[in-house]
């Protein structure tokens, strides 16, 4: 792969990495604020539209997946270095959030050393995503040859996007939710994410010169699906009734030309080199962000908080500036020992 293509996939993952942080800052916001104020409606607007986070960096892994390894490789080899470095960083992690757990909080180690915890990234909320891409990476291969089954035009992979996510929503709904209630935790569920990112993967000279110039519509098209999907949400939020399968339109519409829109986005944000310097920074160093920053904010919330309303909304971002600060930091100063692997992966 050359340079710049590194350089697009690592702005999308810094533009993801920074939704990821502003999900997980507003979350308190969004949970205690009053729902008539201005403030909560601000805080539900980012963490709602910031969604996408997640979903962009399967997309992205998918189509790095299928750019490197579309033509086939030593998959010994391929899952030896892939695996090791997300396993180990999954391992020390687990480790680390399970004495937190026990330390800080006094949970008991009986409800600390579950199978779920250890195996199915339940120690701490955002692990579920390491069990995603080790999903991804395992199934590769057997991706790899349903998409060149369905790869014969784009409208026959657009057309497949749609029903492999129907089907995952059907199946899911009716037989796997009645075993197994996290659909977060499955690589089926982002589908659609995959077989975009392997599309793209594939065909990124042609994707370069086409999406250059209908990025305008896609911009407008993700502002119209991510206002619907805002707007749904808030009404989840209210404990209103809604439409589930209407949600899960607006949810994989969205987030699905978000993916889109942001990784054309990237390339333009490459002419802008100070802009483009951190988010590439800012990408490169996005896995362990990822998993060192819920500690960070935890940590933070017990020695930064503010009792006063007035406050509130300078409080929120005032961590998301910290904490974007200090995982930045600490994933750096990691990456320059032997052991980084270990810990923030490659």
């Amino acid at each position: 792969m050359t340079k710049s293509r590194l350089d697009e996939v690592d702005v999308l993952k810094g533009i993801s990495i920074i939704a990821v942080l502003m999900i997980h800052t507003t979350g308190s916001a969004v949970s205690t604020l009053d729902k008539s104020s201005i403030s909560y409606l601000i805080f539900a607007f980012i963490n709602r539209f910031s969604q996408f986070a997640v979903p962009a960096f399967i997309f992205a892994s998918a189509m790095l997946l299928m750019y490197n390894y579309g033509d086939g490789c030593d998959w010994k080899s391929f899952y030896k270095k892939r695996l090791k470095n997300v396993l180990l960083p999954y391992i020390s992690w687990t480790i680390i959030y399970g004495i937190y757990l026990y330390v800080i909080y006094n949970e008991p180690l009986k409800s600390i050393l579950t199978v779920e915890n250890l195996f199915f990234g339940g120690m701490f909320y955002h692990l579920y995503f390491i069990v995603i891409i080790v999903q991804l990476y395992i199934l590769f291969p057997i991706l790899l040859y349903i998409y060149k089954c369905i790869s014969k035009n784009i409208y026959m992979v657009v057309l497949s996007i749609v029903l492999l996510q129907i089907a995952d929503v059907i199946v899911f709904k009716y037989f796997i939710s009645k075993f197994f209630q996290y659909s977060s935790f499955l690589f089926i569920t982002y589908i659609s994410f995959i077989i975009a990112g392997m599309h793209i993967g594939e065909n990124m000279h042609e994707w370069e010169k086409y999406y250059d110039k209908k990025w305008l519509n896609s911009f407008f098209a993700v502002i119209v699906f991510g206002y619907l999907f805002v707007d749904i949400s808030l009404k989840v939020f209210a404990n209103k009734q809604i439409n589930s399968n209407l949600y899960n339109i607006y949810y994989y519409a969205f987030t699905l030309l978000a993916s889109l829109f942001f990784f054309t986005l990237s390339m333009k944000i490459l002419n802008y080199h100070a802009l483009s310097g951190l988010l590439i920074n800012t990408g490169k160093l996005s896995f362990g962000i990822y998993l060192s920053h819920p500690l960070f904010l935890d940590v933070l919330k017990h020695f930064l908080n503010t009792g006063n309303q007035y406050l509130y909304d300078i409080y929120i971002m005032i961590t998301f500036i910290i904490i974007y600060v200090i995982s930045y930091l600490f994933t750096k100063l990691i990456k320059r020992y032997k052991f980084a692997t270990v810990v923030v992966g490659k």
